[in-house]
């Protein structure tokens, strides 16, 4: 199973994805710092309305998944030009993406 690094300080969001990946088997560790090893981590899964998300997206694009509000297309456009190729609507993200979660 996958390690991966959870940038989401949002309580609701982090008891979500952490019932759900952990049922799963994956091993999920929040990301509470701006400064953090990524090197630990299969992925980074980033929720674009957090405070660090934009210093994720900067270092460790390459390997994140982003999420983020339908209502705001400002936020999942700059994760894709910042190069995170799975940038995803919280909709999506939840329906599609975390039930069958491959990294």
């Amino acid at each position: 199973m996958a390690n991966i690094g959870l940038v989401s300080q949002d309580v609701i969001t982090k008891n979500r994805i952490l019932a759900e990946l952990q049922d799963q088997g994956h091993e999920v560790t929040i990301i509470n710092s701006a400064v953090f090893d990524d090197s630990g981590f299969d992925v980074l899964l980033v929720d674009l309305d957090d405070s660090l998300a934009g210093l994720a997206l900067k270092n460790y694009a390459h390997k994140v998944i982003a999420f983020g509000s339908a209502n705001d297309e400002n936020k999942l456009k700059a994760a894709r030009n910042a190069g995170c190729d799975r940038v995803y609507k919280h909709g999506e993200f939840y329906k599609k993406v975390l039930p069958h979660f491959k990294v």
